[in-house]
């Protein structure tokens, strides 16, 4: 009969899939019971998949259907699917490493384990395996996503002397000059920068918010605008001179226009004085013209409503500059 051992509580880590990870005497296991068996020390470290690669011929298995069903039907509008793909590319960008597929990593294998705070409250823990042979992976654990969840996994991780977490130093920014330009958000005047604080906090690894949107939008544009310039070629083929033919080629000029609203909006965290191309006031907005890609330029837009007359003098002087 196999040996039932239960793992001491403080040896044990909780994840948020309901598995647990236990830190027994010579490695870490995997396994979605309480107690450490035989069976659990089984090591295959050694079998490895590139979920990568797969991922990305899926998307790019998915762009291709989607552009040829656009092309088939006639259809453009169908070419907005491709978010999907740009949404699944946004999570790939981390995986660098093949998965290790191992339930048991022995203390030697592991190189190092990196803590990741993810959003809303999912935070990981990336343990970097090294096999026999030199080949590195990496074995993911989704944490209890609560603070003493993270704590924990840092004391354990810690206490076998493979975690390398790279505490961050806040950037004080209480004796610099605040301009208001939302509910809750904040620049910071420092020298030829504005800094963006939300909610009092400034988050250096904060990703723009339209960055990846923005190529959707691209797509959005282009797949409406083609759907209203294939509705014309019906019309002259066919001959078809009815007033909700004409209406149907309005609406998608006037459907264009959501998508290319978005097309050049941006909200960098760190605005460089040598970016800035020129600024107006307009319709309760105050728009912020940055250098783009190449020609291609980006504009920031705050609403006048959160800006007192203080803040308009502080942001133009910042901008006129």
């Amino acid at each position: 009969m196999a040996k039932l051992v239960k793992t001491n509580p403080a040896d044990l880590l909780n994840l948020q899939s309901g598995d647990y990870a236990h830190f027994v005497q010579d490695g870490i296991a995997i396994n979605d019971v309480i107690t450490f068996e035989p069976r659990h020390h089984v090591n295959n470290t050694h079998k490895t998949r590139n979920i990568r690669g797969v991922r990305i011929f899926l998307n790019i298995l998915l762009s291709i259907i989607v552009f040829s069903l656009a092309l088939i039907t006639g259809f453009y509008p169908i070419s907005l699917l491709l978010f999907m793909a740009i949404f699944d590319l946004r999570s790939i960008k981390r995986i660098n490493l093949p998965l290790n597929l191992s339930d048991f990593i022995p203390y030697d294998n592991i190189e190092e384990v990196k803590m990741i705070r993810g959003k809303l409250g999912f935070n990981y823990a990336h343990i970097i395996v090294k096999a026999e042979k030199g080949n590195r992976s990496i074995r993911k654990l989704k944490l209890y996503d609560s603070q003493s969840g993270w704590d924990r996994a840092v004391v354990l991780f810690r206490r076998i002397g493979k975690l390398n977490l790279k505490e961050e130093v806040a950037k004080d920014f209480s004796g610099l000059k605040k301009i208001t330009v939302g509910n809750g958000i904040e620049y910071a005047v420092e020298g030829d920068e504005l800094f963006l604080i939300e909610n009092g906090k400034y988050k250096e690894e904060r990703e723009d918010p339209y960055k990846y949107f923005r190529f959707v939008a691209i797509i959005g544009v282009l797949a409406s605008l083609g759907a209203a310039g294939s509705k014309v070629r019906m019309i002259i083929e066919n001959h078809e001179y009815q007033f909700v033919d004409y209406l149907v080629v309005v609406f998608f000029i006037f459907l264009a226009n959501i998508p290319f609203q978005f097309v050049r909006k941006t909200r960098p965290t760190v605005i460089h004085k040598s970016e800035v191309i020129g600024f107006k006031i307009k319709r309760k907005k105050f728009k912020i013209t940055l250098k783009g890609w190449k020609v291609f330029s980006l504009v920031v837009k705050h609403d006048l409503k959160f800006f007192t007359p203080e803040d308009i003098k502080l942001l133009k002087e910042f901008v006129e500059r």
